[in-house]
């Protein structure tokens, strides 16, 4: 579950590892001052571009330099196309983390006894 395949790629992302969280979150703070220059910007087309950008900007950052040139290969600058990949990148982490939490649950149930075990026990 640690592979995003996305566009013909798999690239590797795990959120359990300190390394790859602390790039994840410095990236996604990068592109939110980003966005916000761009919020001036008075020409659709230029908004548009820009806005593309700050994508291609959050996966160079988290995979690696010229990640974004494979992801957008033969996707236009098209504000949709780009949520689309951003969406499909959350729903990524999102059941990442998800399995994560429930694997850990897993791991917590099986060895924490639950109090009415630990009362049979007292007894």
């Amino acid at each position: 579950m640690k592979i995003w395949k996305i566009n013909g790629l798999e690239l590797t992302l795990d959120m359990e590892d300190a390394d790859t969280a602390e790039r994840y979150e410095s990236a996604f703070e990068l592109m939110m001052k980003e966005e916000n220059e761009t919020r001036n910007i008075a020409k659709l087309s230029q908004k548009i571009r820009a806005y593309c950008k700050i994508f291609r900007n959050l996966y160079d950052r988290i995979f690696g330099e010229g990640t974004s040139a494979k992801i957008f290969e033969n996707v236009p600058e098209n504000s949709a196309e780009y949520d689309r990949i951003y969406c499909d990148f959350l729903d990524f982490v999102k059941n990442q983390r998800s399995d994560s939490a429930q694997r850990k649950s897993r791991i917590l149930a099986k060895y924490s006894p639950n109090r009415q075990q630990r009362r049979m026990k007292k007894k």
